[in-house]
This record gives structure tokens, sequence and C-alpha cells, in this order.
């Protein structure tokens, strides 16, 4: 906004300046005490943090995370020295290292900027992962990210100058392709465990379909960001099994080598010539060797398969991407009686993510007629009460700060399709419940509970009114094991079940439901999954990898014999098996991804099952006690700042200003700070700005200080604009809440920010008498109270360009008066929200809606005015230009400029949005990669006017006539490139071409170029 507006210069009466910034404490706490109660925080409130301290480690960690925690700081002290060896780089400094368990989910990362930091979930991976291979979870997490700290702190040269000066900034190992980073971890997590990825058969899957397909990525897509399947596993599947052969080949100093080379680098994205001083080779000829050792190992291995005789399904879909944890639907929930029918999760990610169910006898890859039965945001598993009614879990936001597995009810002939419908009935709150299944006769429920990494099966009774009754733990588990997938028996009086055991055993179990007594049915280090039962109780179907590959085996429990149904090029997970057990469904596993399959089931064509492999390395030691102190956290030895950034840009007084900046914050995230402090060399004194957040209550609160000087031109005197200097000096203070459910975000803040205006104006001595009326600038105080909410319940998709379906909301409004303690008064108000609609014809088009508008009246002058127009294309910095419009850039194309101003607008758009194509090219390892190309054709309409005028008119004609504004209108076309930059941001070209309607616009049309995200 900018001020052009002359102002009354009658003086006003000044109230007590201490009253006004008494005012502006008492909103802060106000806002505080209002707010509501269940705020979005870096972690719960009522949580207390700690720290474990060694010698070379602090792990901080909520309270309740003690015991993990304590083992998190002593397998780091033990594997450190033999990471520190092997990678040949030593810190400096402590590793700061934080545990969370605020999801169900298994992860971590690392960073050596501004300090080494390394983060971890404390959840264990999920059922079927490609982390799910491991013999100590919390090693094989710490040794990833150890990795990553070695590896990108490797710093040396000019960044090592730099960043003594500057503080930690640069970490050139940072910039490789993420293949190269995590696939260099990815084998280090697999050297100093007795599992890992390198070794797991689910990454010896993925990289065989690959091959079996040819469609074995290309360095190109694994330096980029593809849209192919398995998308980000894409990273760490081949940059793990490609790097492991170069250290095989070169041997195992040869990746060190080369982090300490790139490390010392003063030229970015050079990773080829790195790799070239140490071995002679580039990355594109050493990929190609190992391409063409990757088809000579998976033929052989496929000839060994198929000599035993192929036991395959038939493809029945053929969507790809995730599917997984089909169940034929019972006989009391079917849509057709005697037609068998599938239920199973499907997230292929182009459609929408939930629960589908279809007839399965005539089901075909060719033919997608599932319907969507509820819509999940997350893996789900299905199970059915007795009347036919669906429970399932899914992943939902609980008390704000957790994302946690919950169990939900769906009448039957009821579907589910957004989160609030009223018989979406939630069955627990906040438990971390998964893997539900009902018993025939509906009286209990089985499941598992996940709690601080360790999980077990738990068992409830459902009540007559539905609800669950107290619970029992049916097995009781031993810190860090994992139950999955419990399944009832026919007759309800066992319970089978996959259970992880310290030392990487993956087993089926048999357990009583009166009595919790059971027994191993495997005991080996094959990973033995989702067990279910023949409808007579006599048979129990799994799937196991003891040959290498995921295949589904059956025991017989009566004679213990075992044997193998499926023998498959590919994979057999996730087995389900009919009522009469003639016919097997299985996920199997394509170069797309995941898939039903569907097969006969034969006696007569099962093969004997070939004993588990005993080739693997024993786990390691555990590691003995050593020396450690325990404390209460405290954040300031993360808080900083660590790092500092000059800008450098057109000042308002001179051609250059120069600005330092600095950002802070604790390793818990519960402190945040910005600081900023510009000079001018024109300016009579500096512009400064302190902010700061504190994250660890129900709300987050927010801080801010802030000194400005700008240079102003309002100051008429005998007819004469006269310039002067005016100086802001303010307090604000915020307070904001977001609150989630599984398919709805919504956020609202409240702000006030105390503002002193003063100038170094000077009256003149001598003015005629006859001159016209001075115009004295405002000076005074201002104080402005702001309040903001925002909505969405928009849903995408990787082939959609953009959001694909939903809607967003936002309205803010501003106000200043004598109730806020503001000598000036300012009334704002402005609302904008978008909806998408998908197309009912195939290939993923949308067209999306936008439309905006806003007003600002009062007497301060400087309330400023709204401009609209088109893009600014001849800005003197071709990077303004572009950066300008990262925002989506809502402007009225074809026209120029703030071709149009005043205190209100109104802005639409409508845009119709076609994906034209997914190339998923580049240029070898350099950081430029081609993801996608999208077409988009445009309406748009508006414009910018001064307030709402009334006029006087005729008594016959009904008293006041309101003005409207003058809107204005213009088509056009783009031509969108999905572009990744640097290996990681993901960027949107736009070419369009615009053509406006009024006399204001651009003769003949404006074509522009520029980097822009869609709305």
């Amino acid at each position: 906004m900018k001020t052009e507006r002359a102002v009354d210069a009658t003086p006003k009466p000044r109230r007590a300046r201490a009253w006004r910034w008494g005012l502006a404490l008492a909103a802060a706490l106000t806002a505080s005490v209002a707010a509501p109660g269940e705020a979005r925080a870096v972690d719960d409130p009522g949580l207390a943090w700690w720290t474990y301290k060694t010698r070379h480690f602090r792990v901080h960690h909520p309270h309740t995370l003690e015991p993990v925690a304590r083992r998190v700081a002593i397998l780091c002290e033990t594997i450190r020295a033999r990471l520190v060896e092997e990678m040949g780089y030593e810190p400096e400094h402590a590793t700061e290292i934080l545990l969370t368990d605020n999801v169900d989910t298994a992860n971590g990362s690392a960073t050596p900027v501004p300090y080494d930091a390394i983060r971890l979930f404390v959840s264990a991976p999920p059922d079927v992962s490609a982390l799910g291979d491991y013999d100590d979870w919390m090693l094989a997490l710490v040794t990833h990210e150890l990795t990553h700290i070695l590896h990108t702190g490797n710093i040396s040269g000019g960044a090592a100058v730099f960043n003594k000066v500057f503080g930690r900034t640069l970490a050139p190992n940072s910039a490789n392709p993420r293949w190269l980073i995590e696939g260099l971890a990815t084998v280090q997590e697999t050297e100093h465990t007795s599992g890992g990825r390198v070794r797991g058969s689910l990454f010896d899957t993925f990289l065989r379909a690959d091959v079996l397909d040819d469609r074995i990525a290309g360095l190109d897509q694994i330096s980029g960001n593809p849209h192919r399947y398995p998308q980000g596993n894409l990273w760490y599947l081949y940059g793990s099994k490609f790097l492991r052969w170069v250290s095989d080949v070169y041997g195992p100093d040869t990746m060190p080598a080369v982090s300490a080379d790139y490390g010392a680098s003063t030229a970015p994205f050079g990773v080829s010539r790195a790799i070239r001083r140490v071995t002679g080779r580039t990355y594109d000829q050493l990929y190609d060797a190992w391409v063409a050792q990757l088809r000579i190992h998976y033929a052989e291995q496929v000839r060994g398969i198929e000599k035993r005789g192929l036991r395959e399904g038939t493809r029945i879909t053929a969507r790809g991407g995730n599917a997984s944890y089909p169940r034929f639907v019972p006989t009391s929930a079917r849509a057709r009686p005697g037609v068998d029918e599938i239920i199973y999760f499907r997230g292929d990610q182009e459609g929408r993510n939930g629960l589908y169910r279809f007839d399965v006898e005539t089901a075909t890859a060719a033919a997608d007629d599932a319907e969507l039965v509820a819509l999940t945001t997350s893996d789900a598993h299905a199970t059915f009460e007795p009347d036919g009614d669906l429970v399932f879990n899914q992943v939902e936001p609980f008390e704000v700060v957790y994302s946690r597995n919950d169990l939900f009810r769906i009448p039957r002939g009821r579907t589910a399709l957004q989160g609030d419908e009223p018989w979406r009935q939630r069955l627990t709150s906040g438990l971390r419940a998964s893997d539900p299944d009902v018993s025939p006769d509906g009286r209990n429920i089985v499941f598992t509970i996940n709690k601080a990494g360790t999980s077990y099966l738990t068992i409830a009774p459902i009540e007559p009114e539905g609800t669950l009754g107290p619970r029992r733990t049916l097995v009781p588990a031993a810190r860090f094991d994992q139950a999955y997938t419990p399944r009832f028996s026919p007759d309800g009086k066992l319970v089978a079940y996959s259970a992880w055991t310290t030392g990487g055993f993956r087993d089926v179990r048999v357990v009583e439901v009166a009595t919790g007594r059971f027994w191993e049915i495997t005991k080996d280090r094959s990973l033995d999954l989702q067990p279910t039962w023949s409808a007579d109780g006599r048979r129990l179907y799994w799937s196991s990898d003891r040959t290498g590959v995921f295949n589904v085996f059956v025991h017989d429990l009566t004679t213990r014999e075992t044997k193998q149904v499926t023998n498959t090029r590919g994979a057999a997970i996730m087995p389900t098996i009919s009522e009469d057990e003639r016919t097997l469904v299985y996920i199997g596993y394509t170069s797309r991804g995941y898939d039903l399959f569907r097969m006969p089931n034969d006696p007569a064509r099962w093969l004997d099952a070939p004993p588990p492999p005993t080739d693997r390395p024993h786990p390691p030691p555990e590691p003995r006690p050593i020396d450690l102190e325990h404390e209460r956290y405290d954040p300031l030895p993360t808080f900083g700042p660590r790092s500092y950034f000059f800008s450098i840009a057109p000042g308002d007084y001179s051609g250059t200003a120069v600005t330092l900046q600095a950002s802070a914050g604790d390793i818990a995230g519960l402190h945040n700070a910005s600081f900023s402090v510009g000079v001018d060399p024109d300016a009579p004194s500096p512009t400064f700005s302190l902010a700061y957040a504190y994250r660890a209550l129900p709300v987050d609160l927010g801080f801010q200080i802030a000194r400005t000087v700008r240079p102003r031109g309002e100051y008429f005197v005998a007819g004469q604009e006269l310039l002067y200097d005016e100086t802001s000096s303010s307090v604000g203070v915020s307070v904001s809440y977001s609150l989630s459910s599984s398919f709805v975000s919504q956020a609202i803040s409240l702000s006030y920010t105390a503002a002193v205006l003063s100038n170094d104006r000077s009256f003149p001595v001598n003015v005629s008498p006859y001159a016209p009326p001075t115009q004295i600038p405002q000076d005074g105080f201002l104080g402005t109270l702001r309040a903001s909410y925002s909505v969405s319940t928009t849903e995408g998709s990787i082939t959609a360009p953009g959001a694909y379906r939903g809607s967003t909301l936002r309205v803010n409004a501003t106000y200043a008066g004598e109730e806020t303690g503001s000598d000036e008064t300012l009334y704002g108000f402005e609302v904008g929200g978008t909806t998408y609609l998908p197309m009912p014809w195939p290939g993923y088009h949308v067209l999306a809606v936008r439309g905006a508008g806003g007003i600002v009246e009062g007497s301060y002058a400087k309330r400023g005015y709204y401009y609209v127009g088109g893009y600014d294309l001849e800005t003197n910095d071709a990077l303004d230009a572009i950066s300008g419009a990262l925002d989506g850039s809502f402007a009225l194309r074809g026209y120029p400029p703030s071709a149009y101003r005043g205190t209100g607008y109104v802005l639409s758009t409508l845009e119709y949005r076609a994906p034209l194509l997914q190339p998923d090219v580049g240029l070898s390892t350099l950081p430029v990669f081609l993801r996608r190309i999208d077409g988009a054709f445009f309406f748009d309409w508006g414009g910018a006017f001064d307030r709402f005028r009334y006029e006087s008119v005729d008594l016959f004609e009904g008293g006041a006539l309101i003005e409207s504004p003058d809107l204005h209108s213009s088509i056009g076309a783009e031509l969108w490139a999905g572009v990744t930059l640097v290996h990681r941001a993901d960027v949107n070209f736009r070419l369009g071409y615009a053509y406006g309607f009024d006399t204001a616009a651009i003769p003949d049309g404006q074509l522009y170029f520029l980097l822009s995200g869609a709305f």
C-alpha cells in the first residue's frame, strides 16, 4: 500500500501515553486467556523436557520418553567411534538430538546447519515398510542420521572460512543430490546392523520390478523429484544399491574420500568431478556399469524362480501406487448375495485415498469400477461386524499436537467421503489404535496400540450401544517389541498375529483369547507377515520372504506342515482367502507400485516350503552402559543465533541499503526469534525489528518490536510539498491457534500493534495569509487490532496441476479507534476464497475458481490504497520480477501494473487447468529437472475503486443511490513447466499471454514469463 492523500490538520486531544502502552499489554493478556484451549504447539504443553548428556551428544526428550532417550544416548556413543573412523571426519562440537513421539510414523532427519542436529520419531516402522527389516530400530535410525551428520557436516576450504565469519551457513555436501546423501546413510545402516534396507527383500522387490519391466530409473530421475513410483523411496533405493556397488568395486574408503573432496569445494553441483578425482570415472560412467550388472543379477534370480515353477496370480487392479490389506467382504455385508467382494485400501496419489470395494469375480486390471466407501488420511485396515457395519483405523489429529491412529465405524450401506459425516462414529480418541479385527460373534475387537516405540496386542468388548468396553492387554510386550495385524480364528477363540521381537525376529504367533497364552508358528530371521485363517480354522496363510522374494505360505495347524502357495517374480503379500478357500487374493508389486492379484488356491499346486534363511549376520551385541548426566532441558545452548545473512537492495534514501538478518530457535522448537537491522547511508538512523514466538503453551504467543524511518512527501505549506522523515516505533503482540480434523484445517490469529508516529517537520515562519491551506502530516499513537481466520478442505493429486478438489477461505479484519487507544481510526476488511472442481471426464482436469475483495477506510491517512493490475515485467531487477509472483500472482492479467487503485478492490479468476505431460527428465546430476508440463485457460475480472459514495437524488427516485465500482476483465492462456531446482525445490515457470478488454489494457495484449505457483 502507498499513501497518496492529504489529511486533516486539525489537532486532536492526546491521551496519556502510559495508558496506551498499558492497553497493549492488557490486550495481549486478554487474547491469551480468551483464546481456545487447544492450540497447535511444538509439543504437548503438559510435557516436561529433559536432557541426557554424554561426551559427544545431548539427547533432549519429553519425560514420557526417558527410557528411550537413555538407550538412544548409549547407542549414539557406541556407534559414533566406528562411523567417525569409516567416514574420516569427526565433528568439533556435540550433536544435539531431539526425540518426539507425536506421530505414528517411523522417521528421522539430520542437518549440519546451523549446528549438528538430529530429530528422531520414536515409533517403529509399520507392518510393511522398506524400513521394516531391522534388528534394533533405534540403532538403525541413529546410524542412518549420524551418517548424515558426518557426511554433510564435513566442511572445509572456502565454505569453512565463510562459516567462521557468518556462522555455519554453507554445507557443500548438503547440496548433493538426495540419492547420494540418503544412499550413503542407507549403506551405513545396513553395514552396522544385521538388517537394513540394502539387505532387505522389499528393496530387492522394488529394483527387480524395475529391471523386469525395463523401467530402470535414470541418473537424471534419481537426481530430481520424479512422479514415478516408489517416489521418495527412489533416492534411498537407487542411491544405496548404487553406492554399495561403487564401494564394493573401488573399496570402502571411496565415498568418505568423495565426501571430503566435495566438502572442500567452492563450485557447487560438481558431484561428478568429485567422484572422478577419486575413482577416475564419472557418476554417469559408473551408473551405466552398475545398471548392466543389475540386469545380469536379476536375470539370474528370475531364472531360479522360474525353475521351481511359477505360481502367480492375475492382476485385477492397475492403479499402482499404494494398495494394502485386502479382505473378502463377509456375507452379511455384501451388496449382492453370492458374489464375492473385496475391500482394500487404495492410495495411488492420483484419486482419493481411502477404502474401496469391488466385485472380485469380474474384476480386471483394465476396469476400475471400485466404489469408494470411506475417505481416509492414511493406510486403513478394514473389518466388519456381524451386521455388516464397517470398522477401520486411520490417522486423525488429536489435541492438535498429535497425529494418531484411531478406530472408526460406518454403518452398513453408508459411505463416508468427508471427515464430518454424522455416520462416521469415532470409537477411540488418541489411543493410537490400529489393525482392528472384530470377532465372528461381534462381541470383541482386537487391535494394536502404539506407545513410546512399543506396540502391543489389546482386546476390548463391544458394548450393546456400540462403544468399546474396558480394554485388556492380550499379550504383554517387552520394550520396543511390536505387534501387527491380529486376526480372529473362525470360532473366535484364537488370534493370529505377526510379532517383532529383539534380535530382528518377525514371526507368526497364535494366542488364546481366554488365557493370553501364546505360541510361535515361526521363529527365524525371515519376515513373516499378515497371518489370516482359513474358513474352517485348520490352516493359517501368511506372507514371508524366506525365499528372498515375498510369497504366500500356508501352515496346517494339525499336521504342522508348511507349504508355499505362490512363487512369483514380483511379490505376494497381505493374503486373503475366500470363504470356500478356492480363491486367493494378494497384494503384488510391479514397477508402477502395488496392486491386487487373484489366483486359484489349488493345494495340488502348492510347493514344498524351503527352510528359512540362516545366512544373516548376528545382530550387534547390546551396548555397554556409559556415564550419563540427566538434567532439565535448557533451551539456551541451542537457541542461537548461530548464523547471519546479509541482503543488499535499493534503499528508501539512497541507491543501496544493507540489511543484516539473524534467526534463533531452540532444538525443541519452544522458542523462536528473528532479528534484522537495516542501514541506509543517507537515512537519519537505522531501522530494526525483533520478533519472538513462544510455542510451549496451548496457543502460540508472539511479540514484536520494530523501528522504521522513511522519507515522506505529504507535508504541504503554501501549496508547496515539503519532504520530512517519519519515524515509527511499534510494539506488537499476537496469539494464534490451529485446529485440524481429518480433512479440514483451520487457523485463527489475533494481534495488537501499538505504534508511535513522529516526524521532524519544521513550519516556515513567514507564510502568506493568502496561501493555500497548510496540510500537516499525521503523528501520534496508532493502536491497531487485527484478526484473521482461515479454513481449507483441499485435496491434491499427483497428476493434477495444483489442488484437485475442495475449497479454502480466509478472512482478515483490522480496526483502530478510541477503543484500542488510537488517535486515528482505521477500518479494514478483506476476504478471499478458492474452490477446485474436478472435471467429470478422464485426465484430472480442474476448474479453479478464486475470488477476493477488500476495503479500508478511516481517518488514518496512511491506511493506503489497493493497486490492481498485471505483472511488472519491466523492473530493473530480473529477480524481483519473478520472485514477486511466488504467491500465485493474483493479478488482473493483460493490464499494466497498478492500472487501478482505490480504497477497495475486487478480483476474481476462473481458470481451467489440464495436465499435458509428465516427462520426468533432467541432465544427469545437474540441478535442473523437468517434472511436468500443464496448460491453463483463464478469465480475470476485477478492479480497484474508492469507497462507495452516496449522492442525493430526487425524492421520487427513492433517496440515496450507491455508486458501483468499475470492474474490468481479461482472458488468456498459460503453459506451465514444473521444474525441480537444486535437487529439492519444486517450482513452476509460467509462459502466458493475456488480453484485456478495457481501454487501460496493454495494447495487443501482454506476453509474460515468470516464476509462480498455481493458486
